[in-house]
């Protein structure tokens, strides 16, 4: 990674048209430039650097490799701090291994399937080539067949550190089941089932255990809920009560958030409490709607479903969709049916009855988005942030209420799996801006600068302010993309356009307010770019006028 002075951080917002300040609660931050990679490790802040072999070593965001093997394949598949990494096999089945996200290989690329059962257990498996006939596993993309032929199991601690515990075969390995530091194994042999710890020593239970659903003691560390007197309450591990016989269910815990549930004579009504019984979303709704879009990290149990975004909760009563707070507040009142809306943490998309798309923030802000050709809500970012395109399918990024975080000019924008770092491609192959997005809650204090961030701070700080001679155009600069502009459209204006919007964008962005007249008459050059049969020589002359007005 490059990282930029000041003065150039300044000159790159002003090109990339980045807010300092988007709205109220997030700010961007121009970090550097990437140039090895486009997009993120799916839901990591890691990166895929490709090296001279064409292979892929694990980066973190500076370019630093962290991995000191390369991989044909790097994929962040198990949701629970876990990569699967491949290598070329040498018998073609056997070259998938694990690596966590330090970078670091756990399990040994000598495996043709890897099954994360949770955070403490991984199932390597190495499999043989088989036939239609007999089989356990079948590929996606051809008709290819494969056999168990044995089953290592690794056993990962808290620090990410995975032990290979023990190894079965076929013949006597079936099936398995995991719960926090224990796992299940099916015998194929007899179908009995054995629960084992994290040495693989063999649990002892209070009774045989006949199903792989079986839990074994103390297999639930935390919080486990029990039965009394027709209702529910929850225990922890020791067996202390937390609160007593209170609800008419308790589901499972997924994060630091369970679901309850009361029965009344209307129907069922649902709320959250938390691990200490504490009721969080009043038990009063018909659902609590989970999002698919938050980070996948151990605050929302590994999975990138999560109650809470952004201290939100989406919430459903009468059929229709509404937010609450952290206080059980309503902050966003029920109007819009939830069959008409896209929950994505944080805010919802609707359409309305005249056919227009509409975003709905967990605050009760309601923006019409209906100019943007198509609008995706971003891995990892819970609802405060969305990729949207135009026509042309050029890419950009804005917040829950509307607000452009990037504008739509990109050939690709990825966010990181943490929500907090946006990769901007303005071309296909070209260097990727790394942007920093800091969410601060309204009336929050502005959170301080790390150590060590100085210059990034100050970059930060100097395109904020936008005043001086460093936040003017260079008017040389802009000449140059001028008069490349006009010799590509010279050239061959058709074959070239791409290239010349391209350019033409970065002049008129360059010049911010400092030249209106020049940047009026660019813009107007690229408005006869957007037709279907582009005059050269009508470019080149409008052009040519542009460069006039600079002098």
């Amino acid at each position: 990674m490059r990282r930029k002075l000041a003065a150039a951080a300044v000159f790159v917002a002003a090109v990339l048209g980045l807010s300092s300040l988007a709205w109220a609660g997030t700010t961007l931050e121009n970090i550097g430039t990437v140039d090895f990679a486009d997009e993120w490790i799916d839901g990591t802040n890691l990166l895929a650097k490709q090296d001279s072999s064409g292979n892929y070593t694990i980066s973190d965001m500076n370019g630093t490799d962290l991995s000191t093997n390369s991989y044909g394949r790097i994929g962040y598949d198990s949701g629970y701090g876990f990569m699967t990494v491949t290598v070329s096999a040498e018998d073609g089945i056997n070259g998938t291994g694990v690596a966590n996200l330090k970078g670091e290989e756990i399990v040994p690329c000598t495996y043709g399937e890897i099954d994360f059962e949770n955070e403490h257990w991984i199932s390597a498996i190495v499999l043989t080539a088989a036939t239609a006939d007999q089989y356990d596993y079948e590929s996606w993309f051809n008709d290819n067949y494969y056999l168990i032929d044995h089953v290592d199991f690794y056993y990962v601690d808290d620090d990410g550190a995975a032990a290979k515990v023990s190894s079965l075969n076929r013949d006597v390995y079936k099936d398995c089941n995991a719960y926090g530091r224990f796992i299940n194994i099916e015998s194929r042999a007899d179908g009995s089932v054995t629960a084992y710890d994290g040495t693989w020593s063999a649990v002892e239970t209070p009774e045989p255990m006949d199903s792989l659903y079986d839990e074994a003691p103390g297999a639930s560390e935390d919080i486990i809920s029990y039965y009394e007197n027709g209702q529910y309450g929850l225990k922890d591990s020791a067996g202390n009560v937390i609160i007593g016989p209170t609800y008419g269910y308790i589901s499972t815990f997924e994060g630091d958030y369970v679901e309850v549930t009361n029965r009344l004579e209307s129907g069922e009504v649902k709320g959250l409490i938390d691990k200490t019984g504490a009721v969080v979303v009043p038990v009063e709704y018909e659902k609590i709607d989970k999002a698919y879009y938050a980070p996948a990290n151990a605050e929302n149990g590994y999975s990138r479903y999560a109650y809470k975004n952004f201290g939100y909760f989406a919430v459903v009563k009468d059929n229709k969709l509404g937010y609450v707070d952290e206080a059980g507040n309503v902050t966003c009142d029920f109007t819009i049916a939830k069959d008409n809306c896209d929950n994505y943490g944080a805010s919802a998309t609707y359409t309305d009855m005249g056919g227009a798309l509409h975003l709905l923030a967990a605050d009760g802000t309601d923006t019409d988005i209906s100019q943007y050709n198509s609008v995706y809500a971003l891995d990892g970012g819970s609802g405060m942030y969305y990729k949207v395109t135009d026509a042309d399918y050029n890419y950009g990024v804005i917040d829950w209420h509307g607000d452009v975080i990037a504008e739509v000019k990109y050939n690709s924008v990825d966010l990181s799996g943490d929500g907090q770092y946006l990769l901007l491609q303005i071309d296909y192959g070209a260097p990727c801006e790394l942007v920093k997005l800091t969410y601060t809650p309204e009336g929050g204090a502005a959170p301080a600068a790390e150590e060590g961030d100085g210059d990034e701070a100050a970059a930060s700080d100097a395109a904020a302010e936008g005043t001086g001679d460093a936040a003017g155009a260079d008017l040389s600069s802009v000449a140059a993309l001028i008069d490349s502009a006009v010799t590509l459209a010279n050239s061959d204006a058709g074959a070239n356009k791409d290239a010349i919007i391209s350019v033409l964008n970065k002049a008129s962005e360059a010049l911010a307010d400092s030249k209106p007249e020049v940047k009026a008459v660019i813009d107007s050059a690229l408005a006869l770019m957007q037709s279907d049969s582009v005059d050269g020589s009508a470019v080149a002359t409008v052009l040519n006028g542009a460069k006039a007005l600079i002098g």
